[in-house]
């Protein structure tokens, strides 16, 4: 039997029930490779945008740790921790935490934009519905779509990771089958390239250091 139900409270349904969109059409989903897991290797190599602190049931068009901003194509409204204002959520290896402060999206479409590009980058997702949807992250560079993650996803205790890594992107449009949290916004910031002329100082520095040492 299907399971019925939903992990949005009543009062937080009927709150953002005007709010809801449609998914728009046109829209690709390709095969990619994701980070399947928060596996303790993920979360080395990332940071997380915290929002412990944002007020309960507080609505908010971005989050920021103050290097990186997330800006949402709708406002979304802060809940938990888990099961407080959101019922259920995954437990590890699937998710990082199983009682995660969740971000309530009115819509089951939403675009972050970055405020700089990064090398990785991955958020957890779980639709409010109880029952199994598909949904997919695309991940783009500007205007260039660079890999799309598609996931089916149980609202009953199934939250999942979308992320990846190895290459540059600034935007993520996220779609599926029904209203969605996310949690645990994670990043990386790109590693920038050491300048060739800088890597040569260095070098001759180093040298002058010895030759003095030696004499």
């Amino acid at each position: 039997m299907a399971a019925t139900g939903s992990n949005l409270s009543v009062e937080m349904q009927e709150r953002m029930e005007a709010q809801l969109l449609a998914v728009p059409e046109g829209k690709v989903t390709t095969a990619a490779s994701p980070i399947d897991n928060p596996d303790a290797a993920y979360l080395a190599a990332t940071t997380k945008i915290d929002i412990t602190d944002l007020p309960f049931a507080s609505s908010h068009e971005s989050i920021t740790d103050g290097t990186l901003t997330v800006t949402f194509s709708e406002p979304v409204v802060k809940l938990g921790p888990v099961p407080e204002g959101w019922s259920t959520w995954s437990a590890p290896p699937f998710s990082e935490d199983p009682n995660p402060f969740v971000l309530s999206s009115p819509t089951n479409i939403l675009t972050l934009d970055l405020s700089r590009p990064v090398s990785i980058f991955g958020f957890e997702l779980e639709p409010a519905p109880f029952g199994e949807f598909d949904f997919t992250a695309d991940f783009y560079l500007g205007d260039t779509l660079v890999e799309s993650i598609n996931r089916v996803v149980d609202g009953e205790a199934g939250a999942r990771l979308f992320a990846r890594e190895n290459g540059l992107i600034d935007q993520v449009v996220v779609f599926g089958g029904a209203e969605f949290a996310i949690a645990q916004v994670r990043y990386q910031l790109q590693v920038e390239p050491i300048n060739e002329v800088v890597f040569i100082l260095l070098v001759v520095i180093i040298l002058a250091v010895l030759v003095l040492l030696i004499l």
